[in-house]
C-alpha cells in the first residue's frame, strides 16, 4: 500500500508526525507520498519556511517522497486545492490510498455525501440554489454553503478539515479515480485556534508563537533544530513588494478570483494600505471573507490571471511531479513513478515548470533575504538533497 497525503506543513508539527506514524504502523503502508504546497499556502500566505526546509522536515519525521503543488493550485480555494492535489497524487501512478485527517472519521459518511454532491452539481440544482442566495444578498461561501447543508450532513461542511475530506472524496468520485480512502482523526485544538495546547497544536497557533521557547512541545524532536536554524517569514514580510505590485497595477479584475467589487475596493482603499493582514481586513466585508481577499492579494502578486487558472485547470492540473525530496526508502520508488506516472517526473527545474512556480520561488528568496541580509540560490542553482533515512 502506498499511501498519499495532501499537506501544507506549515509548518510541521506533532499532529502531522501522527499522520505519517498512523499510516506506517497503523495502516501498514510501504512508503508515504505527500503532496505539499510550495512558497505560498491555501489560505493565500506566504510559507512560514521555504518549501525545501517544510518538505525536509516531513522527511526526517517519516515521509518518503514530498511533490510541490503548483503555484496556481496552491493558493486557489478549497475545492481547486483538494482537486490538483488528488489529480498530483494519482498522477505517481504509486499511490493507492489518500489519507486525510478530519473530525469525523466515518469513510462510508464521505464517501455517500461525495456522491450525492457529485449528482447535486451535475444536475445543476447547486448552481441554481447558490445563484439564488447570492441575488439575496449573500457571498459565493456563504451561498454555496447554504445550499449544501440542504443535501449533505452539516457536521462535514462546518469545519476546514471535514471540508477538505470532502472535496478529496468528491474529486475521486467524479472522476472515478482508483484511489481508496483512509481518516485519522483529528486530535488537538481547532484548525484556527491560536493558543498552544501542549504536544498537538494547530499550524496557526504555531506559526503564532514560532519565536517562543514554548513551541518546542508542540514540534517532533528531530524538527527542533530546523526551526532554530531557519528564520521564520511571515504573512506580513511581503508588506512592501505587495503594495508596490498594487500601485503599479490597474486592472485587478483579471486575476484569479478577483471580482469587479473587489478590485474596484481595492482600488478605492489603496491610499489607506499600511500592510498585508491590514490591508485584508480593511477590505473584508460581509460578504468577502478575509480568506478570499488574501488569496486574491496574492494572486495579484504571483501574477496569476483568470485565464492562467484556466488554462492549467483545462489542461489536467497537474503537467508534472516536480520533486522536492526523497529519503532512502523513497528512492526505491522513484523508478516505478518514472514508469507508471501519468505526469513527467522532475527533479530540478527545466522548461516544463511553470513560470508561477519559478516567480513564487523568487519572491520567497527576495523576501529572506530582506530579513536576514544573506543571499540564498535560486530554483536552477539550488542542490537536491537525497534525505538519507
Amino acid at each position: 500500500m502506498i499511501i498519499g497525503i495532501v499537506a501544507e506543513y506549515n509548518p510541521f508539527h506533532n499532529g502531522h508526525k501522527l499522520q505519517i506514524d498512523y499510516a506506517k504502523n497503523v495502516l501498514k503502508a510501504d512508503a508515504v507520498v505527500v503532496a505539499m504546497s510550495g512558497s505560498f499556502t491555501q489560505r493565500g500566505e506566504i510559507a512560514c519556511f521555504d518549501k525545501y526546509t517544510r518538505a525536509h522536515a516531513a522527511l526526517i519525521s517519516g515521509a518518503d517522497i514530498v511533490f510541490e503543488i503548483p503555484t496556481i493550485f496552491s493558493t486557489a480555494s478549497a475545492r481547486e486545492f483538494a482537486a490538483a492535489s488528488v489529480q498530483l497524487l494519482a498522477n505517481t501512478g504509486i499511490v493507492d490510498t489518500i489519507l486525510f485527517g478530519a473530525e469525523s472519521d466515518d469513510i462510508n459518511l464521505f464517501k455517500e455525501a461525495a456522491n450525492k454532491l457529485v449528482e447535486f452539481e451535475k444536475s445543476g440544482e447547486l448552481d441554481n440554489e447558490i445563484s439564488a442566495s447570492i441575488a439575496l444578498g449573500d457571498s459565493y461561501a456563504t451561498a454555496r454553503s447554504k445550499a449544501l447543508e440542504k443535501h449533505i450532513p452539516s457536521e462535514l461542511i462546518s469545519n476546514p478539515n471535514n471540508i477538505l475530506g470532502l472535496e478529496y472524496c468528491r474529486y475521486i468520485a467524479e472522476n472515478k479515480l482508483p484511489l481508496n480512502i483512509a481518516i485519522i482523526k483529528r486530535q488537538g485544538n481547532g484548525y484556527n485556534e491560536l493558543a498552544l495546547t501542549g504536544e498537538i497544536s494547530s499550524a496557526s497557533a504555531i506559526r503564532a508563537h514560532l519565536k517562543e521557547t514554548e513551541l518546542v512541545v508542540a514540534v517532533p524532536e528531530e524538527t527542533k533544530a530546523i526551526y532554530e536554524k531557519f528564520k521564520p517569514v511571515c504573512s506580513d514580510d511581503i508588506s512592501s513588494i505587495l503594495h508596490y505590485k498594487l500601485i503599479t497595477e490597474k486592472e485587478y479584475e483579471k486575476y484569479l478570483d478577483c471580482s469587479f467589487d473587489l478590485a474596484d475596493r481595492i482600488k478605492n482603499n489603496l491610499k489607506d494600505y499600511i500592510s498585508f493582514s491590514q490591508f485584508c481586513d480593511l477590505l473584508k466585508t460581509k460578504n468577502i471573507a478575509y480568506s478570499r481577499i488574501s488569496r486574491v492579494l496574492c494572486h495579484i502578486l504571483l501574477n496569476i490571471t483568470q485565464d492562467d487558472f484556466e488554462e492549467a485547470k483545462a489542461s489536467g492540473y497537474i503537467n508534472y511531479l516536480r520533486m522536492l525530496g526523497f529519503s532512502k526508502k523513497g528512492a526505491e520508488y522513484l523508478g516505478a513513478v518514472k514508469e507508471n506516472g501519468i505526469s513527467p517526473l522532475l527533479t530540478s527545474p527545466t522548461d516544463e515548470i511553470d513560470s508561477h512556480d519559478i516567480f513564487a520561488a523568487d519572491i520567497y528568496r527576495t523576501i529572506l533575504t530582506e530579513k536576514t541580509g544573506m543571499t540564498f540560490p535560486n530554483e536552477f542553482n539550488r542542490k537536491f538533497d537525497l534525505v538519507n533515512i
